[in-house]
């Protein structure tokens, strides 16, 4: 093969890459954020035959850099969470899947503006997620499941920090390379109005090395709502270019600038990801890019909005493992 031809093809890879990234990026953004569910067992399922019970982890950590906020101050995140999940096939066409979610959000605020009295440090997240697919016949499919959500500040009054909902929706898959999921989510609010969302969830194999997929991503660390094209490079290695949104809405201690109240954290993190099958069961998987700005809301403890600042883009990198049994 001569260079100029290899160089042709390198090209059109490429090319391909961004049209897919494009296509997904666009599908998530314009849908409103889906409500967190079972769907990262699920995204593990859609590509392995699964046996009669199924096991999955996922654990890691990821950074933020010093972004400054306007108005003054800056604020740099260090972030550290782990999913376990479990799928059963209870009876012929009925699958029953569960999630536990639990991750820590430390907040390093400096300088003056919103940071001025560190307005939050330490958050909890933790999650609980059950979900039941049955399946029609072998194209149809419909769901239902509930979630359950737990998120303070390390000192706040958990019995106010308590958040839940369900989801129902159908499954359909169009062949061996095509899968769609469409759903309506209720969630409840801690100190706000219940949402009422569309869950989305696509999973497309153009051909054997490409992949696109919406709403459940490989290790997304529990994100609202994501999208990645994945490409595999060789048999143990693959590489994979997505966004994620991250909406993190909690309670507050008693201290501080609003006792009781409010905070919230919205990100949009740009990443590149690239996984290593250590074995047939285990992956390793680094993360690269840049959280591309994000926004931070304080509230009083009645919800009762106090400032609503965004903040500028940061590095964002880490790493985290994938195992499934």
């Amino acid at each position: 093969m001569s260079m100029k031809t290899a160089g042709a093809r390198h090209g059109s890879t490429a090319t391909s890459g961004l049209r897919l990234l494009i296509a997904a990026v666009a599908l998530v953004f314009a849908l409103p954020r889906p409500p967190a569910s079972a769907q990262e067992l699920e995204e593990i399922s859609e590509e392995q035959a699964l046996p009669q019970f199924k096991l999955i982890g996922e654990g890691g950590f990821t950074y933020e850099g010093d972004a400054d906020i306007d108005g003054g101050g800056s604020l740099q995140i260090n972030r550290y969470n782990a999913t376990v999940g479990g799928q059963a096939d209870v009876v012929q066409g009925l699958r029953w899947s569960n999630t536990l979610f639990f991750g820590v959000g430390d907040y390093d605020f400096d300088g003056g503006g919103f940071s001025a009295g560190n307005p939050w440090e330490t958050v909890l997240s933790m999650r609980y997620g059950a979900r039941l697919t049955y399946a029609l016949n072998e194209q149809w499919g419909i769901f239902g499941g509930g979630i359950l959500m737990l998120s303070p500040e390390t000192d706040a009054d958990w019995g106010k920090s308590f958040t839940g909902g369900g989801t129902l929706g159908a499954d359909y898959r169009y062949s061996k390379t095509l899968f769609v999921s469409l759903g309506l989510g209720v969630t409840t609010q801690i100190e706000g109005d219940v949402k009422v969302e569309p869950a989305v969830a696509l999973n497309w194999l153009p051909d054997e090395q490409w992949a696109v997929r919406v709403g459940a991503v490989p290790v997304s660390g529990g994100a609202a709502a994501a999208a990645e094209v994945a490409y595999q490079i060789a048999e143990p290695v693959g590489r994979g270019l997505g966004v994620l949104y991250n909406q993190r809405r909690f309670r507050l201690d008693n201290s501080g600038v609003a006792p009781n109240g409010v905070g919230e954290d919205n990100a949009l993190p740009l990443r590149l990801r690239l996984g290593w099958d250590i074995t047939p069961n285990v992956s390793v998987h680094l993360l690269g890019g840049v959280v591309l700005g994000g926004k931070l809301r304080l509230e009083d403890e009645n919800g009762n909005l106090l400032n609503q600042p965004s903040y500028d883009p940061a590095p964002y990198g880490g790493v985290r493992v994938l195992g499934w049994f």
